[in-house]
């Protein structure tokens, strides 16, 4: 069963994300062309996965499973967003 603070987690999660994805490309935008800061924000990215899966563990142990959700959630756009551009970009 879904529970609600899990569903408002992962909103918050996704939300953020491409809130961060949004900056990341801002700045990249702005200092190259989209081949140059593709794969660095895909960089950055991975790690941003690395540690929200690492947070999100750490906090589901703990039983705040609303920000574990968030973590959980935090990285999805980010990547998926990053690997859409460059998909672009190379085909």
């Amino acid at each position: 069963m879904i529970r609600t603070d899990s569903v408002f987690g992962a909103i918050g999660g996704l939300a953020t994300g491409y809130v961060l994805w949004l900056v990341a490309s801002s700045i990249g935008q702005d200092a190259a062309t989209a081949g140059n800061w593709g794969p660095i924000v895909l960089m950055l990215s991975g790690v941003l996965t690395v540690c929200a899966v690492v947070w999100g563990w750490w906090l589901r142990r703990r039983g705040q499973r609303l920000w574990a959700t968030f973590a959980f959630c935090l990285p999805i756009l980010p990547v998926v967003l990053t690997l859409a551009v460059l998909a672009d970009i190379t085909f």
